[in-house]
Protein backbone atom coordinates (compact mmCIF):
# COMPACT_ATOMS: atom_id res chain seq x y z
CA UNK A 1 0.00 0.00 0.00
CA UNK A 2 2.57 2.65 0.71
CA UNK A 3 4.48 1.50 -2.02
CA UNK A 4 1.65 2.40 -4.27
CA UNK A 5 1.30 5.77 -2.88
CA UNK A 6 4.65 6.80 -3.19
CA UNK A 7 4.46 5.57 -6.86
CA UNK A 8 1.22 8.02 -7.50
CA UNK A 9 2.75 10.57 -5.99
CA UNK A 10 6.03 10.47 -7.79
CA UNK A 11 3.85 10.21 -11.01
CA UNK A 12 1.85 13.45 -9.68
CA UNK A 13 5.34 15.32 -9.05
CA UNK A 14 7.05 14.31 -12.74
CA UNK A 15 4.28 15.42 -14.55
CA UNK A 16 3.58 18.48 -13.05
CA UNK A 17 0.12 17.75 -12.59
CA UNK A 18 -2.21 20.23 -10.10
CA UNK A 19 -4.15 18.89 -7.53
CA UNK A 20 -7.02 20.20 -9.80
CA UNK A 21 -8.89 18.41 -12.39
CA UNK A 22 -8.62 18.87 -15.87
CA UNK A 23 -11.60 20.53 -17.19
CA UNK A 24 -12.46 16.77 -19.14
CA UNK A 25 -12.20 15.12 -15.59
CA UNK A 26 -13.95 17.83 -13.67
CA UNK A 27 -17.50 15.73 -11.17
CA UNK A 28 -19.74 15.47 -14.14
CA UNK A 29 -23.34 17.27 -13.08
CA UNK A 30 -26.00 14.95 -12.72
CA UNK A 31 -29.64 15.85 -12.50
CA UNK A 32 -32.11 13.48 -11.96
CA UNK A 33 -36.30 13.88 -11.79
CA UNK A 34 -36.18 11.67 -8.37
CA UNK A 35 -37.32 12.58 -5.06
CA UNK A 36 -34.67 9.71 -3.34
CA UNK A 37 -31.51 8.33 -4.85
CA UNK A 38 -28.08 6.89 -4.75
CA UNK A 39 -25.67 4.68 -6.35
CA UNK A 40 -22.98 2.70 -4.29
CA UNK A 41 -20.24 -0.29 -5.28
CA UNK A 42 -21.87 -3.03 -4.08
CA UNK A 43 -18.45 -4.90 -2.77
CA UNK A 44 -17.30 -1.73 -0.65
CA UNK A 45 -20.59 -0.34 -0.19
CA UNK A 46 -19.17 3.22 -0.80
CA UNK A 47 -21.61 5.73 -1.77
CA UNK A 48 -21.08 7.30 -5.13
CA UNK A 49 -23.97 9.64 -5.24
CA UNK A 50 -26.71 10.31 -3.00
CA UNK A 51 -29.79 12.69 -3.02
CA UNK A 52 -32.29 12.61 -0.25
CA UNK A 53 -31.09 8.80 0.44
CA UNK A 54 -31.68 8.69 4.11
CA UNK A 55 -34.92 9.93 4.18
CA UNK A 56 -37.96 7.52 4.63
CA UNK A 57 -40.22 6.57 1.97
CA UNK A 58 -42.61 4.17 0.91
CA UNK A 59 -40.33 1.80 -1.44
CA UNK A 60 -43.72 -0.06 -3.81
CA UNK A 61 -42.88 -3.47 -5.37
CA UNK A 62 -38.97 -3.12 -4.51
CA UNK A 63 -40.28 -4.52 -1.07
CA UNK A 64 -40.22 -8.13 -2.75
CA UNK A 65 -36.06 -7.82 -2.69
CA UNK A 66 -36.41 -8.80 0.89
CA UNK A 67 -39.62 -11.03 0.35
CA UNK A 68 -37.15 -12.85 -2.43
CA UNK A 69 -34.22 -13.24 -0.07
CA UNK A 70 -36.63 -14.57 2.60
CA UNK A 71 -37.88 -17.23 0.68
CA UNK A 72 -33.92 -18.27 -0.76
CA UNK A 73 -32.34 -18.33 2.71
CA UNK A 74 -35.58 -20.54 4.53
CA UNK A 75 -37.18 -22.06 1.76
CA UNK A 76 -36.59 -24.91 -1.04
CA UNK A 77 -36.89 -23.82 -4.60
CA UNK A 78 -38.46 -27.54 -5.22
CA UNK A 79 -41.05 -27.00 -2.39
CA UNK A 80 -44.46 -27.06 -3.59
CA UNK A 81 -46.83 -24.46 -2.63
CA UNK A 82 -50.89 -24.51 -2.81
CA UNK A 83 -52.08 -21.16 -3.36
CA UNK A 84 -54.83 -19.80 -0.98
CA UNK A 85 -58.02 -17.73 -1.45
CA UNK A 86 -56.11 -14.98 0.16
CA UNK A 87 -53.10 -14.95 -1.99
CA UNK A 88 -55.15 -15.31 -5.09
CA UNK A 89 -57.92 -12.45 -4.56
CA UNK A 90 -55.06 -9.68 -3.33
CA UNK A 91 -54.94 -6.73 -5.62
CA UNK A 92 -52.50 -5.17 -8.04
CA UNK A 93 -49.86 -6.59 -10.41
CA UNK A 94 -50.64 -10.29 -10.41
CA UNK A 95 -48.84 -13.44 -11.53
CA UNK A 96 -51.94 -14.75 -12.30
CA UNK A 97 -51.93 -17.69 -9.34
CA UNK A 98 -55.64 -19.52 -9.12
CA UNK A 99 -56.59 -20.63 -5.68
CA UNK A 100 -55.97 -23.82 -5.11
CA UNK A 101 -53.28 -24.11 -7.65
CA UNK A 102 -50.01 -26.05 -6.61
CA UNK A 103 -46.40 -24.90 -8.17
CA UNK A 104 -43.50 -25.15 -6.79
CA UNK A 105 -41.54 -22.21 -4.67
CA UNK A 106 -39.10 -21.51 -7.86
CA UNK A 107 -42.00 -20.80 -10.18
CA UNK A 108 -43.52 -18.41 -7.19
CA UNK A 109 -40.20 -16.75 -6.84
CA UNK A 110 -40.10 -15.95 -10.84
CA UNK A 111 -43.37 -14.50 -10.66
CA UNK A 112 -42.64 -12.67 -7.91
CA UNK A 113 -40.09 -10.67 -9.50
CA UNK A 114 -40.45 -10.87 -13.36
CA UNK A 115 -44.47 -10.38 -13.12
CA UNK A 116 -44.08 -8.58 -10.07
CA UNK A 117 -46.89 -10.41 -8.67
CA UNK A 118 -48.64 -9.43 -5.05
CA UNK A 119 -50.53 -13.06 -5.13
CA UNK A 120 -46.94 -14.67 -5.38
CA UNK A 121 -46.00 -12.43 -2.53
CA UNK A 122 -48.55 -13.26 -0.19
CA UNK A 123 -48.38 -17.71 -1.15
CA UNK A 124 -44.60 -17.19 -1.02
CA UNK A 125 -45.13 -15.61 2.75
CA UNK A 126 -47.64 -18.07 3.93
CA UNK A 127 -45.41 -21.20 3.04
CA UNK A 128 -42.26 -20.05 4.51
CA UNK A 129 -43.48 -18.27 7.60
CA UNK A 130 -46.33 -20.54 8.08
CA UNK A 131 -48.39 -16.90 8.28
CA UNK A 132 -48.15 -13.44 6.39
CA UNK A 133 -47.72 -11.83 9.83
CA UNK A 134 -44.68 -14.45 11.01
CA UNK A 135 -43.10 -13.61 7.40
CA UNK A 136 -43.32 -9.89 7.88
CA UNK A 137 -41.75 -10.01 11.04
CA UNK A 138 -38.59 -12.57 9.09
CA UNK A 139 -37.97 -9.55 6.86
CA UNK A 140 -37.76 -6.99 9.79
CA UNK A 141 -35.29 -9.02 11.15
CA UNK A 142 -33.59 -9.42 8.25
CA UNK A 143 -33.58 -6.00 7.71
CA UNK A 144 -31.54 -5.13 11.22
CA UNK A 145 -29.21 -7.87 10.14
CA UNK A 146 -27.87 -6.53 6.85
CA UNK A 147 -27.77 -3.22 8.51
CA UNK A 148 -30.76 -1.50 7.14
CA UNK A 149 -32.02 -0.06 9.99
CA UNK A 150 -34.38 3.14 8.78
CA UNK A 151 -36.57 -0.03 7.17
CA UNK A 152 -40.10 -1.31 8.43
CA UNK A 153 -42.10 -3.75 6.73
CA UNK A 154 -45.90 -4.55 6.49
CA UNK A 155 -46.32 -6.13 3.73
CA UNK A 156 -44.22 -9.11 1.75
CA UNK A 157 -45.70 -7.26 -1.97
CA UNK A 158 -45.20 -3.60 -1.14
CA UNK A 159 -48.91 -2.42 -1.69
CA UNK A 160 -49.19 1.40 0.11
CA UNK A 161 -49.03 0.25 4.25
CA UNK A 162 -48.65 2.88 7.32
CA UNK A 163 -45.12 1.99 8.59
CA UNK A 164 -44.12 0.45 5.50
CA UNK A 165 -41.15 2.34 3.63
CA UNK A 166 -37.35 2.15 3.72
CA UNK A 167 -34.57 4.48 2.60
CA UNK A 168 -32.61 4.84 -0.66
CA UNK A 169 -29.79 4.05 1.18
CA UNK A 170 -31.02 0.74 2.84
CA UNK A 171 -32.95 -0.27 -0.32
CA UNK A 172 -28.83 -0.16 -1.46
CA UNK A 173 -27.49 -2.30 1.23
CA UNK A 174 -30.57 -4.94 1.19
CA UNK A 175 -29.51 -5.11 -2.66
CA UNK A 176 -26.27 -5.16 -2.60
CA UNK A 177 -26.01 -8.03 -0.06
CA UNK A 178 -29.05 -9.92 -2.21
CA UNK A 179 -27.18 -9.92 -5.87
CA UNK A 180 -23.92 -12.11 -3.93
CA UNK A 181 -26.74 -14.88 -3.92
CA UNK A 182 -26.70 -16.80 -7.26
CA UNK A 183 -29.50 -17.53 -7.53
CA UNK A 184 -31.13 -14.11 -6.64
CA UNK A 185 -28.96 -13.00 -9.44
CA UNK A 186 -29.98 -15.65 -11.57
CA UNK A 187 -34.14 -14.43 -10.87
CA UNK A 188 -33.54 -10.92 -11.30
CA UNK A 189 -31.75 -11.06 -14.96
CA UNK A 190 -33.67 -13.61 -16.66
CA UNK A 191 -35.73 -11.96 -19.37
CA UNK A 192 -38.56 -15.11 -20.20
CA UNK A 193 -38.61 -18.24 -18.29
CA UNK A 194 -40.83 -21.38 -18.24
CA UNK A 195 -38.94 -24.06 -16.81
CA UNK A 196 -36.12 -24.09 -14.16
CA UNK A 197 -34.11 -26.78 -11.73
CA UNK A 198 -37.88 -27.63 -10.40
CA UNK A 199 -38.92 -28.35 -13.74
CA UNK A 200 -41.92 -27.18 -15.84
CA UNK A 201 -43.46 -24.09 -14.77
CA UNK A 202 -46.90 -24.17 -15.09
CA UNK A 203 -47.01 -20.79 -17.20
CA UNK A 204 -44.41 -18.75 -18.58
CA UNK A 205 -42.81 -15.34 -17.41
CA UNK A 206 -41.32 -12.67 -18.93
CA UNK A 207 -40.17 -9.40 -17.01
CA UNK A 208 -41.37 -6.41 -16.84
CA UNK A 209 -38.31 -4.28 -16.06
CA UNK A 210 -37.13 -2.32 -19.27
CA UNK A 211 -34.12 -1.35 -17.46
CA UNK A 212 -32.39 -4.63 -18.92
CA UNK A 213 -33.00 -4.45 -22.35
CA UNK A 214 -31.68 -0.72 -22.25
CA UNK A 215 -28.26 -0.77 -20.22
CA UNK A 216 -25.48 -2.41 -20.98
CA UNK A 217 -24.45 -5.21 -18.91
CA UNK A 218 -27.90 -4.52 -16.31
CA UNK A 219 -28.30 -7.58 -14.09
CA UNK A 220 -31.70 -6.33 -12.58
CA UNK A 221 -33.24 -5.61 -9.72
CA UNK A 222 -37.00 -4.78 -9.26
CA UNK A 223 -39.08 -2.15 -10.67
CA UNK A 224 -41.84 -0.97 -7.67
CA UNK A 225 -45.28 1.56 -8.33
CA UNK A 226 -47.83 2.40 -6.27
CA UNK A 227 -49.87 5.86 -5.44
CA UNK A 228 -47.64 6.82 -2.57
CA UNK A 229 -44.30 5.37 -3.71
CA UNK A 230 -44.72 6.89 -7.55
CA UNK A 231 -42.38 5.37 -9.69
CA UNK A 232 -39.53 3.57 -8.62
CA UNK A 233 -36.49 0.92 -9.36
CA UNK A 234 -33.31 -0.46 -8.03
CA UNK A 235 -31.17 -1.30 -11.01
CA UNK A 236 -27.70 -3.20 -11.08
CA UNK A 237 -25.41 -3.08 -13.65
CA UNK A 238 -22.30 -5.34 -13.74
CA UNK A 239 -18.84 -4.12 -14.34
CA UNK A 240 -15.14 -5.34 -14.71
CA UNK A 241 -14.88 -4.38 -10.97
CA UNK A 242 -18.11 -5.70 -9.52
CA UNK A 243 -21.40 -3.71 -9.89
CA UNK A 244 -23.36 -0.53 -9.47
CA UNK A 245 -26.34 -0.54 -7.41
CA UNK A 246 -28.92 2.22 -8.15
CA UNK A 247 -31.97 3.11 -6.45
CA UNK A 248 -34.53 5.58 -7.25
CA UNK A 249 -37.52 6.61 -5.33
CA UNK A 250 -40.49 8.54 -6.31
CA UNK A 251 -39.55 9.29 -9.72
CA UNK A 252 -41.13 11.01 -13.00
CA UNK A 253 -38.67 9.28 -15.12
CA UNK A 254 -36.64 6.09 -13.37
CA UNK A 255 -35.59 4.57 -16.41
CA UNK A 256 -33.75 7.78 -17.37
CA UNK A 257 -32.80 8.83 -13.67
CA UNK A 258 -31.05 5.04 -12.65
CA UNK A 259 -28.81 5.39 -16.33
CA UNK A 260 -27.57 8.80 -14.84
CA UNK A 261 -26.75 7.19 -11.72
CA UNK A 262 -24.77 4.67 -14.02
CA UNK A 263 -22.78 7.26 -16.07
CA UNK A 264 -21.98 9.31 -13.24
CA UNK A 265 -20.20 6.58 -11.22
CA UNK A 266 -18.74 5.44 -14.71
CA UNK A 267 -17.54 9.38 -15.29
CA UNK A 268 -16.26 10.34 -11.63
CA UNK A 269 -14.53 7.08 -10.55
CA UNK A 270 -11.53 4.17 -11.11
CA UNK A 271 -11.43 1.33 -9.47
CA UNK A 272 -7.78 1.50 -7.71
CA UNK A 273 -6.48 -2.30 -6.48
CA UNK A 274 -4.99 -1.95 -2.75
CA UNK A 275 -4.69 -5.54 -1.62
CA UNK A 276 -4.55 -8.64 -3.90
CA UNK A 277 -6.84 -11.80 -2.66
CA UNK A 278 -5.28 -13.95 0.18
CA UNK A 279 -2.99 -11.27 1.34
CA UNK A 280 -2.50 -11.42 4.59
CA UNK A 281 -3.26 -7.93 6.53
CA UNK A 282 -2.90 -9.37 10.12
CA UNK A 283 -2.11 -12.09 12.68
CA UNK A 284 -4.56 -12.51 15.54
CA UNK A 285 -4.22 -14.70 18.90
CA UNK A 286 -6.63 -17.93 19.38
CA UNK A 287 -7.56 -18.52 22.52
CA UNK A 288 -8.30 -22.22 23.70
CA UNK A 289 -7.42 -23.40 19.88
CA UNK A 290 -4.71 -26.09 18.76
CA UNK A 291 -3.11 -22.91 16.95
CA UNK A 292 -2.11 -20.12 19.04
CA UNK A 293 -2.19 -17.88 15.93
CA UNK A 294 -4.61 -17.08 12.86
CA UNK A 295 -3.94 -14.62 9.86
CA UNK A 296 -6.34 -12.92 8.50
CA UNK A 297 -6.52 -12.52 5.19
CA UNK A 298 -8.40 -10.55 2.09
CA UNK A 299 -10.93 -12.40 0.77
CA UNK A 300 -10.70 -10.81 -2.71
CA UNK A 301 -8.97 -8.87 -4.62
CA UNK A 302 -10.23 -5.48 -3.17
CA UNK A 303 -11.06 -2.83 -6.10
CA UNK A 304 -11.85 0.82 -4.19
CA UNK A 305 -13.49 3.04 -6.25
CA UNK A 306 -12.26 6.53 -6.12
CA UNK A 307 -12.22 9.98 -7.92
CA UNK A 308 -8.66 11.53 -9.33
CA UNK A 309 -7.97 13.57 -6.32
CA UNK A 310 -8.42 11.51 -3.51
CA UNK A 311 -6.07 9.01 -4.97
CA UNK A 312 -3.61 9.99 -2.72
CA UNK A 313 -5.01 10.71 0.32
CA UNK A 314 -6.39 7.52 1.23
CA UNK A 315 -5.42 5.31 3.84
CA UNK A 316 -6.40 1.83 5.30
CA UNK A 317 -6.62 0.08 8.68
CA UNK A 318 -7.63 -3.51 9.92
CA UNK A 319 -10.74 -3.83 12.49
CA UNK A 320 -10.69 -7.15 13.95
CA UNK A 321 -10.41 -8.08 17.65
CA UNK A 322 -7.22 -8.77 19.98
CA UNK A 323 -7.89 -12.12 20.69
CA UNK A 324 -10.84 -14.73 18.67
CA UNK A 325 -11.94 -17.39 20.20
CA UNK A 326 -11.59 -21.42 18.75
CA UNK A 327 -13.13 -23.11 17.17
CA UNK A 328 -12.20 -21.27 13.61
CA UNK A 329 -13.03 -22.29 10.26
CA UNK A 330 -10.97 -21.80 7.08
CA UNK A 331 -13.03 -18.52 5.57
CA UNK A 332 -14.64 -17.57 8.58
CA UNK A 333 -14.87 -13.60 8.81
CA UNK A 334 -12.76 -12.14 11.77
CA UNK A 335 -13.61 -8.33 10.91
CA UNK A 336 -13.04 -5.57 8.27
CA UNK A 337 -10.46 -3.36 6.30
CA UNK A 338 -11.79 -0.10 6.51
CA UNK A 339 -10.66 2.68 3.38
CA UNK A 340 -10.30 6.09 4.83
CA UNK A 341 -10.52 9.64 3.02
CA UNK A 342 -10.57 12.70 4.83
CA UNK A 343 -11.03 10.78 8.11
CA UNK A 344 -13.77 8.74 7.50
CA UNK A 345 -14.59 5.47 6.33
CA UNK A 346 -15.69 4.89 2.87
CA UNK A 347 -15.54 1.35 2.17
CA UNK A 348 -15.25 -1.60 3.99
CA UNK A 349 -14.02 -5.20 2.73
CA UNK A 350 -14.15 -8.44 5.11
CA UNK A 351 -10.98 -10.29 6.28
CA UNK A 352 -11.00 -13.93 6.86
CA UNK A 353 -9.26 -16.53 8.65
CA UNK A 354 -6.47 -18.57 6.77
CA UNK A 355 -7.11 -21.63 8.48
CA UNK A 356 -8.92 -23.57 10.43
CA UNK A 357 -8.02 -23.57 14.12
CA UNK A 358 -10.07 -26.68 16.33
CA UNK A 359 -10.48 -26.20 20.00
CA UNK A 360 -7.94 -27.87 22.47
CA UNK A 361 -9.45 -30.94 23.94
CA UNK A 362 -8.93 -31.85 27.93
CA UNK A 363 -6.03 -33.90 26.79
CA UNK A 364 -4.05 -31.29 25.18
CA UNK A 365 -4.95 -28.59 28.09
CA UNK A 366 -3.51 -31.35 30.46
CA UNK A 367 -0.18 -31.82 28.10
CA UNK A 368 0.31 -28.24 27.78
CA UNK A 369 0.04 -28.02 31.76
CA UNK A 370 2.64 -29.86 32.37
CA UNK A 371 4.59 -28.41 29.70
CA UNK A 372 4.54 -25.04 31.22
CA UNK A 373 5.43 -26.88 34.84
CA UNK A 374 8.28 -28.73 33.38
CA UNK A 375 9.83 -25.56 31.97
CA UNK A 376 9.79 -23.46 35.54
Amino acid sequence: MKKYMLTVLFIILMLGTSFKLDKKDQIKKIQLQSYSAIVIDQYSGRILYSKNSDIKLPMASTTKIMTTIIALEKGNLNDMVIVSKRAAAVGGSSAGLKEGEKLTLEELLYGLMLRSGNDAAIAIAEHIGGSVDRFIEMMNEKAIEIGAYNTSFKTPHGLDADGHYTTAEDLAKITAYAMKNEVFNKIVSTREISSGVSGKFNRSYSNINKFLYRVENADGVKTGYTGGAGRCLVASVKHEYGRFICVVLNSADRWRDAEELVKYAKHNYKFIKVYSKGEQVKSLRVFGGKSKYVIAETEEDIYVPLRDEEMQYIRTEVFVPSVVFSPIRRGDILGNLAVFYDGNIIAKYPVISDRDVDRKNLINTIRETFRSFSLD
